[in-house]
Parts: C-alpha cells; structure tokens; sequence
C-alpha cells in the first residue's frame, strides 16, 4: 500500500496518470456436451488434418451374382454339389404299406441293364429268369415286357442294337428304358424319339403303365386284380432296382413304392413290367444277400429279360 502511495506522489510530479488495471481475461463459454461447437468457434479456414475424414467410407461391395467382376482377393468360392455316392450292388426286401417289396439293387455307372431277347419266341432259348441271366453272365434278372399270344413283343425293344417290335401306343407301352453306352433313363413314350434308335442305343424296352412319376404315385390306376408284380425303379441319378411283388393293385404297388425308400434311394421313376404268371425275378449268388428266386409255381415261359450286367 505504501509503494502504491509512493508511485502516485512520483507520477504526480511527472505529470503522468496511472495506467488503469486491466480487467481479468472472461473465460470462453463452453457448450453443453449435447450441443454442436457454435460456428463462430470454427475455424474458416480448416487444417489439413480436418479435411481428412476420421472414418473411411466403405467401398460398396459387388452382388454375389457378379462374381467374375470382383478383384481376385475378393473372390467367392462356390463349393460345387457333391457327385452322388455309388450304391453298392444288393439284394434287399422292404415291408410298404403292408406289401413286401424285393428287389435287386445297382448302380448304373458300374452296372447296366441288358435286354436278352429271343427271336425265335417264348421259351425258345430261356425257360426262367436264372437262365437267362446266366446266358449271358449276368447278376440278376427280371422278366421283362409284354408279348402278343404269338410270342411277338408288345412293343418296340432293342436288345444288343437290334430292332424289332413297334412301338405300342397303349397304356401298357406309356413308358420305355432306354440306355446307350454311358446313360440310362425311362420316359414317357411321348418324350421318346424313335430317330435315337440309331443313335447309339444299345438296349430299350417298352412297358406300362407308369406307376410312379417324379416321386408319386400315377393318378387312375387300377384298384382292382390283385396278382404278383414286376417292375424297373430309377431315382433319376443313377440309382436302379429291379423288383418283384408277391400280390398287389397296380394302385396300391405304386402307392407302396412312392411312399417308400427303397434301400436308401427315393423312387422317382417306377414302370410297371409285365406280371401275374410271367413275374420272375432271379438274384444269383455273386449278389450280396441274393441266391434268391421269386417265381410262381405256374410261371409260364416269356419273351424277353432285363439282365444286369457289368458296365
């Protein structure tokens, strides 16, 4: 206080007025923390670094569906569908709807159906189904197609890529199988085109009716007639069975085999063969769990088999 009192008489006699006290700096108001920064508060004239973003924005990324548009380390690796496992060769019996459905087992990239056909009428080279597959050193064996009073077929067949027969428009020539070298399939007889005969075909046989159609049963089959049964089954892969039924309805068969597994596979494909006395299905000893026979005591001779062979 006295240095103050001091200073003033000095300045007094200077002449001189005392600088006035400069008033303490007010602080900057601080935003509440939900508020944006005022734009006063922001700098003009932004710095580099605030030109930069803090987070980058993502590239979009291209559609599944454009895969070959994408950069190589972004590329999709699509797993293609496993090859269907080959089914070993079997003689099985499955019960369905309280039928009991036997039938022999294959695989058509090891094994094939064979028509043995003979020329010269029923009975004339084969009295049953065994013989006729060991003619021609064959696993298994089912009778095969329809035939006239005569012994002529029913039908058209190719058996080792000879003609004969013509091609039968009624139901029981609505399906035929067919098979060349590497494939085999059944369809119907309006699918089939009589110029494929001399493409390459090496067996077909023309039967009907069709029991069971992409895995379910045919619409308007007989309920009536129960007798014993043939058939060719196929899951549209190349999963096959050759197969016999002691007594059923064309109906109730096909209702037995769509509704079933047939030792592991879905039928989806079914076409009825020619039975009651021609019915006969022979599984040799070289067929595991075969040595079997399903032929009835007043079976009659036929005109052709389907022998499954090796490919």
């Amino acid at each position: 206080m006295l240095r103050r009192i001091l200073l003033l008489g000095l300045l007094a006699l200077t002449g001189c007025s005392a600088p006035p006290e400069k008033p303490p700096a007010a602080p900057l108001p601080i935003p509440p923390l939900s508020a944006k920064p005022a734009p006063e508060l922001i700098d003009s004239k932004p710095t580099t670094a605030q030109t930069e973003p803090i987070i980058a924005e993502a590239e979009p990324i291209a559609p599944l569906a454009a895969v070959d548009q994408l950069p190589d380390q972004a590329a999709v690796i699509v797993t293609p569908a496993a090859p269907q496992l080959i089914m070993p060769l079997a003689y099985h019996s499955v019960l369905s709807q309280g039928i009991t459905i036997s039938a022999v087992y294959f695989d058509d990239r090891k094994f094939q159906l064979t028509v043995a056909d003979q020329a010269d009428g029923c009975g004339s080279q084969w009295l049953d189904a065994e013989s006729a597959a060991l003619s021609c050193d064959g696993y298994a064996a089912i009778n095969g197609g329809f035939f006239t009073p005569e012994g002529k077929p029913l039908g058209l067949l190719v058996a080792s890529g000879i003609k004969r027969g013509s091609l039968n428009n009624s139901s029981l020539g609505a399906g035929i199988f067919i098979s060349s070298k590497n494939k085999s399939a059944i369809v119907r007889r309006e699918l089939y085109a009589p110029s494929s005969v001399a493409n390459n075909v090496e067996n077909l046989l023309q039967a009907g009716p069709m029991l069971v159609e992409h895995g379910k049963a045919t619409i308007g089959l007989s309920d009536h007639n129960e007798r014993p049964r043939s058939f060719i089954a196929w899951d549209g892969k190349h999963h096959w069975a050759i197969g016999h039924i002691h007594s059923s309805t064309l109906a109730g068969v096909a209702k037995a085999l769509s509704e079933t597994s047939l030792n592991g596979f879905k039928a989806s494909t079914v076409l009825n063969l020619d039975g009651g006395r021609s019915s006969d299905l022979w599984a040799g000893p070289r067929v595991p769990s075969g040595s079997k026979t399903h032929r009835s005591f007043l079976n009659k001779p036929v005109r052709n088999y389907l022998v499954i062979t090796s490919r």
